[in-house]
């Protein structure tokens, strides 16, 4: 079983997770969900919404122009979290983390 984000020597994450409060949208077998990204890190992100895909449901993330496929490999009640199946760059993890700082700024 794949693991989210986490390194399987040492329980610790082996990618920095960062805050993005960015919508997104999965594209899955079950149809388009609009998310809302509670954190990212290059090899994927966890996520709250409604009507999320299932575990193990391959499907595609967009946020802004990032755009990857990916598994759902956790869910519980509103949240899931998508691990890619190809790491995105660092600088897209920085926009999109600047992209939610501008968004919450008065």
């Amino acid at each position: 079983m794949r693991t989210f984000g986490t390194s399987q020597a040492t329980g610790r994450r082996s990618v920095p997770r960062t805050q993005a409060h960015v919508i997104a949208v999965l594209s899955a077998s079950s149809g388009d969900h609009r998310v809302a990204i509670i954190d990212i890190s290059r090899t994927g992100t966890r996520l709250r919404g409604k009507h999320l895909p299932a575990v193990g449901e391959q499907l595609t993330f967009r946020a802004d122009d990032v755009q990857v496929a990916g598994d759902v490999v956790w869910s519980e009640g509103s949240c899931c979290a998508v691990e890619f199946e190809t790491p995105i760059a660092a600088a897209e993890v920085n926009r999109l983390r600047i992209m939610g700082e501008v968004r919450l700024a008065p």
